[in-house]
């Protein structure tokens, strides 16, 4: 039997589609003959707990917890929040309390460089150079983000050269993250990504990425490394969270639109609503937002003093949000970028339920839609498009024209099957494969 430890810095009870991944990895990766360990923080700073998710956790995986001496996620919010923004009075009468502000902002900016979740790498790298021995670890898989973890991974096989790393991207770091998130963007925090990116990349035995278009990315940066140790492991969704699905009606009398999970600026709704309250009040009368989940504080103005009408149901267990999209018409989904998919779009997929999505036409949610024949895509940018869609879609809902969904293409997305193609990669290609080139020995 092969021994893998899983580093991955948020595990159940944290909830929300971040977890998803590793668990989906630990969950089924024993049928496939390896003994699994998780290495996770046990007081992760995270905006999202689920505790039923645990039941899903195999009584055979071993799960290590250890302590991050970090401030719970909101308060670190709030502080953020007070450190970066400055009022009209700080502006016009004390600029050096302004610089003051920018000053210190900047110092914890630099200070928790990568991202906040590097004061749980000590700990991490500890508590994982114990697990290594003590069980005879032969595969260190760590997934980001937070990417401050794959400095973990640099100083376990360095330490350990004899373990194969594995270094899974759920994200592409230096074009996506590094843009998206305030408190990740700089000059200095951009050097000191691309540093420990490259450093990853050199000492990976394998790196894995969710979609072909973000593996081209990381890829096209290391020219001189080898194809072999480059793959996609695409994202997915559990069959057995939605075994007992059943679509059913709803007595709303209108049209229930669905969005699951995190609204933030790449993922913004504003493109949908804008052309909603911009259609006919007989059709748009028709259409009820319902959004489940977290929404960034940027984006809560944009829900509000629609002509249409939204609703928000805040966060909820995985359990309870798949048994409310049992009764919507369909989904909702935004990805301003050509090549990120957002883990809640595999999870639609397993409902058979129609999806709304706005995403370049050319990316890669666009193209799961199109195999998979499960909805419609308009580009963020096209507003005559968007309103398109929406008439066809109510045009649809009206007639009550059923989805056409490719059930064989949607299902080489079970996690299962994904965990399978995994377990596959790394018996092919790590088998037999030498310690990569540049990584030292150590105790």
């Amino acid at each position: 039997m092969k021994r893998i430890l899983i580093v991955s810095y948020v595990f159940p009870p944290a909830g929300g589609i971040t977890v998803q991944r590793a668990l989906s990895f630990a969950k089924y990766l024993p049928a496939h003959d390896y003994e699994v360990h998780v290495l996770t923080a046990g007081n992760a700073a995270t905006p999202v707990l689920d505790p039923g998710l645990l039941k899903h956790i195999p009584p055979q995986v071993k799960v290590h917890r250890c302590f991050t001496p970090e401030i719970p996620f909101y308060m670190r919010k709030k502080i953020w929040s007070l450190l970066a923004s400055s009022t009209p009075s700080e502006e016009s009468h004390t600029p050096n309390a302004k610089s003051l502000k920018s000053s210190l902002a900047s110092s914890v900016k630099n200070l928790l460089s990568p991202d906040p979740q590097v004061v749980w790498v000590p700990f991490a790298i500890r508590n994982a150079r114990r697990i290594i021995r003590e069980f005879a670890i032969d595969y260190v898989l760590v997934t980001a983000p937070p990417f401050s973890t794959f400095l973990t991974g640099i100083a376990l096989k360095k330490a350990c050269p004899q373990v194969k790393l594995i270094s899974d991207f759920r994200d592409e770091w230096l074009r996506f993250y590094l843009t998206e998130f305030a408190f990740l963007s700089g000059g200095s925090t951009l050097q000191r990504a691309q540093a420990i990116e490259r450093e990853t990349v050199e000492l990976s035995d394998l790196v894995l990425a969710v979609t072909e278009t973000s593996l081209g990315e990381i890829r096209g940066r290391y020219p001189e490394q080898p194809d072999v140790k480059f793959a996609v492991i695409p994202n997915g969704y559990d069959p057995e969270v939605f075994a007992g699905f059943e679509p059913r009606s709803h007595d709303s009398g209108k049209l229930v639109v669905t969005h699951a999970g995190t609204v933030y600026r790449s993922a913004s709704p504003h493109y949908y609503l804008d052309a909603l309250d911009s259609l006919p009040a007989e059709v748009r009368s028709h259409f009820e937002t319902r959004f489940m989940g977290r929404i960034a504080d940027e984006e809560l103005a944009g829900l509000r003093n629609r002509r249409s009408d939204v609703k928000t149901l805040g966060n909820l267990p995985q359990a309870q949000a798949v048994k409310n999209m049992e009764e919507t018409d369909y989904l909702l989904l935004t990805m301003t970028n050509d090549y990120s998919v957002p883990g809640k779009l595999l999870e639609y997929l397993a409902t058979g339920k129609r999806i709304l999505a706005f995403s370049p036409m050319q990316g890669e949610v666009a193209k799961i839609l199109r195999e998979t024949r499960a909805g419609w895509c308009a580009a963020p940018d096209d507003p005559e498009g968007i309103r398109r869609m929406l008439l066809e879609a109510h045009a649809a809902w009206q007639s009550g024209i059923p989805p056409a969904t490719d059930w064989a293409r949607v299902r080489a997305y079970e996690r299962p099957r994904l965990a399978a193609q995994l377990a596959s990669v790394l018996e092919e290609r790590l088998a037999t494969r030498p310690v990569p080139v540049g990584a030292a020995s150590g105790s």
